[in-house]
């Protein structure tokens, strides 16, 4: 059993504190690069290319893109312990899907949750850049 006094527990709470801030800031890097590179952009298909290349890069190797005849993949793994699925819809009716699966710590050092809310913060933005929305079964 291990124990540790009121003074190693309060400055490992401030360490954990501030490094969830820091995993948050580049979570936030992310989206506005993200942000960024659409106002160049304007066209939608381009722009679901950016945001799969941008998750593959720095959140997880293992996402996957379909939208139409757009169809974009990287590496799998079965074994990864989190995964996020998002179905994105246009208002002429089109759909597609954005799926991706991660470990904890991977590259930024996400928690699995963590990890969660930065994927629908990305695929939200990436649904917006097509010209529609994001939904995100329970």
């Amino acid at each position: 059993m291990k124990t540790h006094s009121p003074t190693e527990a309060r400055f490992s709470l401030a360490l954990d504190s501030i490094q969830g801030k820091r995993r948050v800031e580049q979570v936030l890097e992310a989206a506005n690069a993200l942000l960024d590179r659409y106002a160049a952009e304007p066209d939608p298909a381009e722009r679901l290319r950016l945001a799969h290349e941008l998750i593959r890069r720095n959140f997880t190797d293992d996402v996957t893109l379909a939208f139409g005849d757009l169809a974009l993949e990287s590496e799998g793994d079965a074994s990864r312990t989190a995964r996020f699925h998002g179905a994105i819809r246009l208002p002429d009716g089109r759909t597609g899907t954005l799926t991706a699966h991660y470990t904890e710590p991977g590259s930024m050092g996400l928690t699995n949750s963590e990890w969660l809310a930065a994927m629908r913060i990305l695929a939200g933005i990436a649904a917006l850049g097509a010209g529609g929305t994001l939904t995100c079964p329970a």
